[in-house]
C-alpha cells in the first residue's frame, strides 16, 4: 500500500486552520475495522511498502503507524473512487473492501511511530516555521492544525506528522509548491497555498523539525 513518491496516507502536512467543514470522524453507519482482520491485510498488500508495523524504512514512504484510523479510511477510499491520483495507491485501494480499509486503518492507528532522527542542523528554522509560520506571506504555523506535539486531529481529518520521515514531507511539500493537487476536498485547496508561499529551504527545514518530533500521546 505505497504512497508513491506524490501524495502521503498519512499527510496533509501542514494544512492551514480552515478545516471546520471537513465531516465528523464518527459518521452514522460507520464501520468499524477488526484490528486482528487487519493485521492480516497488511502483511498481504501493505507490509511492503509501509512495515509491518507501519513504520516503513524506505523514507519515501510514510509511517502510517499511530496514525487517526479516519484519515487513513479517508483517505484511501480517495484513491479508490478517484479524488485522489496515484498510480501505486489507486490500484491497492481498488483491491479493499469498505470493511477491509476500516480493518487496515484500525490496525495501523493501533501502532507505535517509531522515533525519528533529529537533524540539528535545520531543527531552529524548521521549529520556528511550525510554531509561528511565515507571517510575511501570511502563513499561519503548522501547529495551528497539527498541534504543538504534531498529533494533528481526528476530527477534522488532519494527520498525525509527529516523526514522519523528512524525504516524505519534502516530497509532500514540494507537490504542493510545484501545484501538484490533493485530492479534492479543503486539503487540497488549502495544501496548495500552503506549498506555495514556502521556499525550498524551508520545506526542508519544516521537514527535519517533523521528523524529530517525537511526541507520544
Amino acid at each position: 500500500m505505497a504512497m508513491g513518491t506524490a501524495g502521503q496516507l498519512g499527510l496533509a502536512v501542514l494544512a492551514a486552520c480552515g478545516l471546520a467543514g471537513v465531516p465528523a470522524a464518527h459518521a452514522a453507519g460507520k464501520r468499524v475495522g477488526n484490528v486482528d482482520a487487519g493485521r492480516s491485510e497488511v502483511m498481504m498488500v501493505c507490509a511492503a511498502c509501509h512495515g509491518t508495523d507501519g513504520n516503513s524504512t524506505d523514507p519515501q514512504y510514510p509511517k502510517l503507524a499511530g496514525q487517526h484510523a479516519d484519515y487513513i479510511e479517508h483517505q484511501l477510499e480517495s484513491f479508490q473512487k478517484g479524488r485522489r491520483s496515484n498510480s501505486i495507491m489507486s490500484g491497492m485501494a481498488a483491491m479493499l473492501s469498505q470493511q477491509q480499509i476500516a480493518d487496515v486503518a484500525a490496525y495501523f492507528s493501533q501502532q507505535k511511530t517509531a522515533p525519528g532522527p533529529v537533524d540539528t542542523d535545520q531543527v531552529a528554522l524548521g521549529k520556528s516555521i511550525y510554531e509561528h509560520g511565515v507571517p510575511a506571506v501570511g502563513l499561519p504555523g503548522c501547529q495551528s492544525c497539527h498541534g504543538p506535539k504534531g498529533l494533528g486531529d481526528a476530527a477534522k481529518l488532519v494527520p498525525r506528522i509527529a516523526g514522519q520521515h523528512a524525504q516524505y514531507v519534502v516530497q509532500v511539500l514540494t507537490g504542493w509548491h510545484n501545484g501538484q493537487a490533493w485530492g479534492d476536498g479543503p486539503h487540497a485547496r488549502l495544501a496548495l497555498s500552503v506549498g506555495q508561499k514556502l521556499s525550498v529551504a524551508q520545506i526542508h527545514a519544516i521537514a527535519a523539525y517533523v521528523q524529530g518530533l517525537n511526541a507520544v500521546p
